[in-house]
């Protein structure tokens, strides 16, 4: 039969005193980066396992967190959300916490109710995937747990962000499109529902200035209602010959659309967009995207998450997570 093993088995082995194991098993402040990952290298290879239920008797805490998102961001067609919720799980689980999701119905969010696992003191902390509403996000203002934002910010209140630099990316496709010989550029996206979408079309809106290029409202295509609700795209009446669309499922929407109208991309129509979500690689041609460092932005998030639990009042504000373009096949250069 295996032997039981124990922080005092893991504090032998390494020399230390069980004090330190447990600092390096739960991510504390006190031990070195190296020493840490030894540590849980070797716990992992003998089968050592956290009793939360054990540790939350002792802690007075549940070691669990909550993933809360909007049900319109979980639709048959959304896929971003999804692979971001499945990575959070597995990195908490990392961290040795349980998670639990939630997603909130529209319902929910226009009567202010807030999530059960909350009401049901069931959670340590809070990761927020999505924006929502800001009457709903003013509730969590002075929480009396830990809040994250996930992926959008909100100009009030103290709330941690974690968000890629979207601004900066949207700056960056723009320009790309700008060195191929674009000079008729528009946007897919309302600007008005999401600090993502706004980001991306200032950084936009940045790159034509910066190159003394007219922004033409007619170029403009709202993908969304101001509930966040995806809409039909409709065609301006003339076509520029590039759009930056502010993310995959939308830029493939539109080579539908440009398809049905007889356009073909990117011959007629180049297109750049964000996320790098299956989607770029299901259009025919396959998108030239940005790629949000996603795996970063979730760690991140995570280890903020674990430092708020552990010091309440430590102040986080925004946190830009570096992106970076994956070329692939939609754009056409104009000489």
């Amino acid at each position: 039969m295996q032997q039981k093993v124990s922080m005092s088995s893991l504090a032998k082995m390494f020399n230390v005193s069980k004090v330190t194991i447990s600092k390096a098993l739960n991510d504390k402040e006190g031990v070195s980066e190296e020493l840490r990952s030894q540590i849980k290298k070797a716990a992992e290879e003998m089968g050592y396992r956290i009793n939360n239920a054990a540790r939350g008797l002792r802690t007075n805490k549940m070691y669990n967190i909550g993933l809360l998102i909007a049900e319109r961001y979980m639709g048959k067609t959304n896929s971003y959300y999804f692979g971001v919720c499945g990575k959070m799980v597995a990195r908490l689980a990392e961290l040795n916490y349980s998670s639990i999701m939630e997603t909130l119905t529209d319902k929910m969010e226009n009567e202010l109710v807030l999530p059960m696992m909350y009401t049901d003191r069931k959670i340590d902390g809070l990761i927020i995937i999505g924006q929502l509403k800001n009457e709903y996000l003013r509730l969590f203002h002075d929480f009396d747990i830990p809040v994250i934002f996930f992926d959008f910010y909100v100009n009030e209140g103290n709330i941690p962000s974690i968000v890629i630099d979207n601004f900066y990316s949207g700056y960056e496709v723009t320009n790309l499109l700008v060195a191929n010989g674009h000079k008729e550029i528009g946007f897919v996206g309302n600007i008005m529902t999401t600090s993502s979408i706004q980001d991306r079309f200032l950084g936009y809106y940045r790159s034509l200035l910066e190159h003394k290029l007219p922004i033409n409202y007619d170029y403009i295509i709202s993908d969304r209602d101001d509930t966040g609700h995806l809409i039909d795209l409709v065609l301006p009446k003339k076509l520029p010959t590039a759009y930056v669309c502010n993310n995959d499922e939308v830029a493939f929407r539109l080579i539908n659309v440009l398809n049905e109208h007889g356009f073909k991309v990117p011959e007629d129509v180049s297109i750049v967009t964000f996320d790098n979500t299956i989607y770029s690689t299901l259009a025919t041609p396959s998108l030239t995207t940005v790629d949000n460092n996603v795996d970063e932005e979730i760690n991140v998030a995570c280890k903020v998450m674990m430092k708020k639990i552990s010091n309440p009042a430590k102040v986080y504000d925004r946190i830009l997570i570096k992106s970076f373009i994956i070329e692939r096949d939609s754009i056409k250069k104009i000489n």
